[in-house]
């Protein structure tokens, strides 16, 4: 059975870019926070992860999603999301794969 969909989906942090955990632990170096706070605030609070999957599903604006984070944190709320992704990279073999998929056409264009 063939189906008339095609795509590829992939996730951003970890899967796309270079892992999140050591992006997340420079930022907190560089904001002057003990270690692995962000993590423990990030994924440790019921109510933070709620935030964070609805910042992905669209439904809390990304300045929404920095205040709150912030608040808890003890940091700026300013680009607080960028500059806990500043140091992700490209993952150069799943743009690879992507590209790869997408130029024999078993995804969608």
């Amino acid at each position: 059975m063939t189906s008339a969909h095609k795509g590829l989906v992939l996730d951003f942090g970890g899967v796309l870019t270079t892992p999140l955990l050591p992006s997340v632990l420079v930022f907190e170096r560089r904001e002057g926070l003990a270690e692995h706070a962000a993590v423990r605030v990030l994924l440790g609070d019921a109510e933070t992860v709620r935030r964070t999957e609805a910042l992905e599903r669209g439904a809390l604006t990304q300045a929404e999603w920095n205040e709150g984070a912030a608040a808890l944190l003890g940091v700026p709320p300013a680009n607080l999301l960028g500059r806990l992704f500043a140091d992700l990279r490209p993952e150069a073999s799943v743009i690879a794969a992507a590209a790869a998929a997408r130029a024999s056409g078993s995804c969608g264009a």
